[in-house]
């Protein structure tokens, strides 16, 4: 018992007794545990928002784009920069195959198209793909491909794949025609008619000819309506999908592209992948890469500044629940004063007199820190049930998937953020209780017994 008088001391103390004490110590235990919760359950959901937003974005945007910087792929040799590669892109895309860790490369030719319905006309992002069986870019969007009758991701003859950004505004469904123009038609279109009264007679009626075919716009017929994640930029010019001949054919680039799209088996390893790639030659120099997570960094670094936001502002209520935890220690204190000076007259050293209201404090982190957790993970583990019973109650969509493009509220529990809410909760209840032990252990005994 003298040994261990102090954790006897502060679970004395700690006894329910329906005193006033005791309700301010059930107080400050509920108070720890609930801030313990809303973090757990606010960082939860924070951590599976942006989980689910790199997921989205990896089964959308390519792993790793490799750009030809000059577009020396159709560039007469006489006119190449002096940095720029001889080696065909044919041969850079079999090498890039052959990487391990890479699951497929496929050409493409990114450009803007001039798109025109009876509704209306717009400028579109266009990527040309291959649409043959191993192109795992084309595949991937499947899963954003609309549900329509006859929808499909067939790249082939004169078919298009359009954003619905376009597509539902003009009215537009599966097997709708429209018509496009790519704008380097329409330079060739310039330069030739500044050049035609210029050439001789005999010349003159090829080239009308020449501008005719260059006027009249290409016939697609939509093959498909994808839905992009929600997360796009709405700024974000919408986009089209046609075959990679198709492509090349507007774009006047031959036998030429603009790119190469890698698909990795592990898409987060697509920085050293790409490192890789360009250390050991096999993207050459004249050319460009950039990753997925590149493309998209200013977002993921915004929701990541959020989060560490949510974390400084929601530590806060940690704070204020410490606080209450030194007002229980400060108030028992107060009642014990008597007590306190008895024991100091019968030899307690100031160690174990503070030592008593130390563990008193341990106690109630550790106990809130508990529940808490218990709490924090029950709540994650059920948030779309609770959301969708407070959606019934309220009247009204708690979390419209319109507006977030997620249909459920995405938590994800990482162990290393929990035991840091945790450790954090016991560690500021412990911190809470020095100062009350501290002038508990001053008490004079003559004067505590006197009052």
């Amino acid at each position: 018992m003298t040994k261990n008088f102090s954790l006897y001391l502060a679970l004395r103390y700690l006894r329910p007794k329906r005193t006033f004490v005791s309700v301010i110590t059930v107080i400050s235990v509920l108070g720890v545990s609930l801030g313990v919760a809303l973090l757990i359950v606010v960082i939860a959901v924070m951590a599976g928002f942006h989980a689910q937003m790199k997921e989205l974005a990896a089964g959308y945007e390519t792993h790793i784009e490799a750009q030809d910087r000059y577009g020396t792929s159709m560039m007469d040799s006489n006119h190449r920069p002096k940095d720029a590669t001889d080696k065909p892109w044919r041969e850079i895309l079999e090498q890039i195959k052959k990487t391990p860790g890479v699951a497929s490369a496929t050409p493409m030719v990114r450009g803007l198209l001039l798109v025109e319905s009876e509704t209306g006309m717009s400028i579109t992002a266009m990527w040309g793909l291959d649409g043959t069986d191993g192109n795992r870019l084309a595949a991937k969007h499947k899963d954003f491909l609309r549900k329509e009758k006859g929808a499909s991701m067939e790249l082939s003859g004169d078919s298009i794949v359009l954003d619905s950004k376009l597509a539902d505004p003009w009215g537009l469904k599966v097997g709708d025609t429209i018509t496009a123009w790519a704008p380097t038609n329409l330079k060739q279109i310039v330069n030739l008619t500044r050049q035609i009264d210029e050439l001789p007679e005999d010349q003159k009626q090829t080239a009308y000819k020449q501008l005719k075919d260059l006027t009249i716009p290409q016939e697609l017929t939509i093959t498909g309506i994808i839905e992009p994640p929600q997360f796009q930029d709405s700024s974000k010019v919408p986009l089209a999908i046609v075959p990679l001949g198709r492509a090349q054919e507007m774009r006047d680039l031959g036998d030429g592209i603009s790119s190469i799209g890698i698909e990795l088996n592990e898409p987060y390893q697509a920085g050293a992948i790409r490192d890789q790639l360009m250390k050991s030659g096999v993207i050459p120099p004249g050319w460009d890469a950039y990753t997925w997570t590149e493309a998209h960094q200013a977002l993921f670094s915004a929701v990541q500044t959020e989060l560490m936001m949510m974390y400084v502002i929601l530590f806060f209520i940690m704070i204020v629940a410490a606080f209450c935890v030194m007002n229980t220690m400060i108030t028992v204190t107060v009642q014990k004063r008597r007590e306190i000076g008895i024991v100091a007259a019968l030899g307690s050293r100031v160690g174990q007199t503070m030592s008593v209201f130390i563990i008193q404090g341990m106690i109630v982190g550790a106990a809130g820190a508990v529940l808490g957790l218990g709490l924090g993970i029950l709540i994650a583990s059920n948030i779309n049930t609770i959301k969708n019973k407070l959606g019934e109650w309220m009247g009204m969509d708690m979390f419209n998937p319109e507006i977030y493009g997620l249909i459920d509220l995405p938590a994800k529990i990482l162990p290393g953020d929990v035991a840091f809410i945790c450790g954090s909760a016991f560690l500021l209840s412990s911190l809470a209780s020095v100062i009350p032990a501290w002038l508990a252990a001053k008490v004079e005994p003559a004067q505590a017994l006197r009052d």
